[in-house]
């Protein structure tokens, strides 16, 4: 951090001017005259001038103290600390923190709010002693599990929350992880894909615009916003498929940074045609009233499952009701509101991939169209084959 002496001198205007002062090894001025002034660059760029006494002494040392501060409040420590030669090449929490989320920024906006939630976590679960990254030991991310834990999360998400920790610790050489017998259990639940007739009875209660928009999420396999990006560009109705691409004008990325093309079943891509015959936006295939992409699928698609009657009577929550200043907690029920656990986007999805793979796609192929890097992952999807539509070969493995 370059910090100046400069004095303060008229010219021959009478006008004030700021001369440098060279103060290098064995160049220093024999008597200057005061008052000395410390020409630096602000944390925002600027450069100013700071007063700096009478004393050449005086403003050498002012300088040294000038120079210490700013480079401590750029690292993060007190200047205090920067005297410290340990602490001066050691990383604060702190800093790793948001350059390791700088490093992020380039993902999803939902993806760097999540690392941004988890590692504000993270640093208000740390003792106030521990201010380095090289203080971080298993210990500390005891502590840290046991601070989501008192907070009621699932143990999918505590599981969540520490492997995020853990890749911004590994970013910045440190070791530390918990042993796999202490991570949380995690259940994997298998996929369990809507019979032919819950779907049959809640396309029954959607009006053709909720008709072939759930109709897109289940014959494309598409996330959320996958959909409400959609743009008519993306759709190619020679080849029957819809290219899934980035759209940097409205912040959407795909996941993994992946663009990819999965096919359209031949009874999606009528109804498509048919849509673009008359719009209802030049760009957007699916939008809301103020014509913007629509969303908020998943709240819609929990309503139409209520109307059906298609609700398991069984999910328990607390949600808000009423506006402005009637507003209330309530607990409900799936009975009476549109709570249901067992209705929801990612099972549609599940829903496609597993009606590929009994139609004969190659694994690989529904891995590549779910936009999955693991084959692992796409193993989760696919669900087991309704006994009824086995029904025949059954039968036929023991001659009946």
């Amino acid at each position: 951090m370059k910090i100046s002496i400069y004095t303060r001198q008229k010219n021959g205007a009478g006008r004030w001017r700021y001369k440098r002062l060279n103060t290098g090894r064995g160049r220093r001025p024999a008597s200057p005259k005061g008052a000395f002034y410390l020409r630096h660059t602000t944390p925002e760029g600027k450069q100013t001038f700071t007063p700096a006494g009478d004393d050449l002494d005086v403003a050498i040392a002012s300088a040294d103290t000038l120079r210490a501060a700013l480079e401590a409040q750029a690292r993060g420590l007190t200047a205090a600390e920067l005297y410290d030669l340990t602490n001066a090449i050691r990383i604060p929490i702190r800093v790793a923190v948001e350059t390791y989320l700088d490093q992020k920024k380039n993902k999803a906006r939902k993806t760097v709010a999540q690392y941004r939630l988890t590692l504000n976590e993270f640093m208000d679960s740390l003792d106030t002693k521990v201010r380095f990254m090289d203080e971080i030991t298993d210990d500390t991310l005891r502590t840290y599990k046991k601070f989501l834990e008192s907070k009621g999360f699932a143990g999918k998400t505590v599981d969540t929350r520490l492997n995020i920790t853990y890749f911004m610790l590994k970013k910045n050489g440190v070791k530390s992880r918990l042993p796999k017998d202490e991570m949380p259990t995690v259940e994997e639940e298998n996929a369990v894909p809507y019979s032919e007739d819950e779907l049959t009875a809640v396309f029954a209660k959607m009006d053709a615009e909720e008709q072939i928009r759930y109709k897109f999420f289940l014959g494309t396999a598409c996330r959320d916003k996958e959909v409400t990006f959609a743009a008519w560009q993306d759709i190619d109705f020679a080849k029957g498929t819809y290219h899934i691409r980035r759209k940097e004008d409205v912040g959407f990325t795909p996941k993994s940074h992946e663009s990819r093309t999965v096919p359209l079943p031949a009874s999606l891509v009528a109804m498509l045609k048919a849509r673009h015959k008359n719009p209802a936006h030049l760009r957007w295939i699916f939008v809301n009233e103020d014509g913007r992409p629509d969303n908020h699928f998943l709240r819609k698609l929990k309503r139409i499952a209520l109307r059906a009657g298609l609700n398991c009577g069984q999910c328990k929550t607390t949600i808000t009701k009423g506006k402005d200043d009637r507003k209330r907690e309530a607990e409900v029920t799936c009975k009476t509101d549109p709570v249901c656990e067992h209705w929801y986007l990612h099972r549609l999805r599940k829903t496609c991939a597993t009606r590929w793979q009994e139609n004969g796609i190659p694994v690989r192929t529904i891995q590549v169209w779910l936009g999955h890097k693991n084959l692992e992952t796409t193993m989760l999807y696919l669900g087991v084959t309704d006994v009824e539509k086995l029904r025949g070969r059954i039968d036929a493995a023991f001659g009946d």
